[in-house]
């Protein structure tokens, strides 16, 4: 897959939306939490100045009014203990330094204890510690005040708060402690969020990419069944994982193929009816035209032929031929019908007929036409199986099938016929019931000969198609029967494969109603 391919994926445009909106959300959350700890981070550093320096100016005032440095630097000592504390500064009353103790400062510069304008500073300290501030340091003042009673000797029977002291400022005190502490907290806070996202980012990407191969998977399988199906090609049917979207997907995919699959093979079907009609129809025109052109030639033949034999002794030599000219006039006249039949311009003579009385009407013919070598089975229906038909063209369907198992059977084998009725409701949608539910007589002729392939079967009905050596068969006896059964809005069905014979099954429709009247007259 080509980058720009890539980029325009499904699992490209998903992967991009889940890291913009996990790198937003861990923006606005870092942001939020950074703000959130540094204000808390703050507050606490300056609670812990704000303490430092009170509880120092308080404990040096006995120092600072008597300016015993050596006490002072005890004291401070002790301050600059903590882990913080950068700088401590004492001033006496006139802001005069009294002691400075210094570390360095976490960048290693050293600790400037008094800010740029420090006057202005020292003249902001009052009973109130305040504070001030560069990048890296944060500076508290508070002053120290001493408190002296108007008499002294009140100090010495009243309290604090029962006396009424008069509070002196004698010096102010200066904590400096380093910031570096609160940024350090501030870049674990980003370092732990950035690892957070990282983290999370990872997961959700393998989880994506678990995600969207599961959602791809069969998404790819149908745009390529889709490109194959729009191509004309044919496509398996998806398999169908899960009931959710996808899933209800692959279903309705698998639906449409066969629908579609469905309307070709009709489609398919309509036109090879179509492309035989039109085949049938062009022979039967020239059918018509040859036949009856034909005809006419074969009745002057025949004329003439019989002035000749009228002219020839019983005993003459020349009586065996023109025999064999009669046979063979007979053989084409018998053509000539075929070829009338097959091409449709006979009129049928339609009246109720039993095919039960057909069938044995013509078993005799049926015996000889057989032979000695094959056997015939006939079974015909208890109840009268009444048709509206012309018995003639009945007969020429009987004895055109029979004559085939016949053919196919020359080594000997069994040829049967059977009778019956058949009900085909709509709901049935077995090949071999006819397209049209009702109720239908049918016939069946089998053979037990050698059987056809699925070739053979897909052509016997196409005029002058054959199996047969040359010189035996005109290859339209089963044309005249499939035209036939059609003109009685009927149906034929074969069923054949090599090595297990031949069926074929005709349907003609019933009468709705049948009485003894239409039995008798069929008889």
């Amino acid at each position: 897959m080509s980058t720009r391919s890539f980029r325009k994926s499904f699992g490209f445009k998903v992967f991009r939306t889940f890291v913009l909106s996990v790198l937003v959300v861990a923006t606005v959350l870092s942001g939020f939490l950074v703000s959130y700890q540094s204000g808390v981070a703050r507050k606490d550093l300056n609670k812990e100045g704000t303490m430092l320096t009170g509880i120092l100016a308080y404990n040096i005032r006995t120092w600072v009014f008597a300016e015993n440095r050596e006490m002072l630097k005890d004291a401070v000592q002790g301050v600059m203990g903590q882990r913080n504390v950068l700088a401590v500064v004492v001033y006496n009353a006139d802001r005069q330094v009294l002691m400075v103790e210094k570390k360095r400062a976490s960048g290693g510069k050293p600790a400037s204890p008094i800010p740029e304008g420090g006057e202005k500073f020292l003249a902001r300290a009052g009973a109130v510690p305040r504070s001030d501030e560069d990048d890296n340091t944060i500076g508290f003042l508070s002053p120290v005040v001493f408190e002296t009673y108007r008499n002294m000797d009140e100090a010495l029977y009243f309290g604090e708060t029962q006396g009424k002291g008069v509070q002196n400022v004698i010096g102010y005190v200066e904590v400096v402690l380093d910031k570096g502490g609160l940024r350090a907290e501030m870049r674990a806070i980003l370092l732990r969020n950035a690892l957070a996202t990282l983290l999370f980012l990872l997961a959700g990407s393998i989880a994506i990419y678990i995600g969207v191969k599961r959602i791809m998977r069969p998404l790819t399988d149908l745009a390529e069944s889709v490109r194959t199906l729009g191509a004309g090609g044919t496509v398996d049917k998806l398999p169908v994982e899960s009931m959710d979207e996808i899933g209800r997907l692959a279903m309705d995919f698998n639906t449409m193929s066969d629908n579609l699959k469905r309307r070709e093979e009709e489609k398919e079907a309509l036109e090879t009816k179509l492309r035989y009609a039109q085949k049938m129809e062009a022979v039967g025109t020239l059918a018509r035209g040859v036949a009856h052109d034909f005809n006419n030639i074969l009745a002057t033949l025949r004329g003439s032929v019989y002035l000749i034999d009228r002219k020839l002794g019983a005993g003459d030599e020349l009586r065996r031929h023109t025999t064999q000219v009669h046979d063979s006039i007979s053989r084409a006249q018998n053509l000539i019908r075929e070829l009338l039949t097959f091409s449709r311009t006979h009129q049928f003579e339609l009246r109720p007929v039993d095919l039960n009385v057909v069938v044995r009407r013509l078993k005799p013919m049926l015996d000889n036409m057989a032979g000695e070598a094959v056997g015939l089975s006939i079974g015909l229906s208890d109840e009268p199986v009444m048709v509206m038909s012309d018995s003639v063209q009945i007969d020429q369907i009987l004895m055109n099938l029979c004559t085939n198992g016949r053919d196919a059977m020359p080594d000997g084998g069994m040829l049967s016929i059977t009778v019956g009725t058949v009900s085909v409701a709509p709901e049935e949608t077995r090949s071999s019931y006819p397209p049209t539910p009702g109720g239908y007589g049918m016939i069946t002729v089998s053979d037990t000969g050698p059987g056809m392939d699925e070739k053979t079967r897909e052509r016997i009905f196409e005029p002058y198609f054959t199996t047969k050596d040359v010189g035996k068969g005109t290859g339209l006896g089963l044309a005249i029967v499939y035209g036939i059964v059609k003109q009685h809005r009927g149906w034929v069905w074969v069923d054949s494969e090599p090595g297990r014979g031949t069926m074929f099954k005709v349907y003609i429709p019933l009468l709705e109603k049948s009485g003894p009247d239409m039995e008798n007259k069929s008889e």
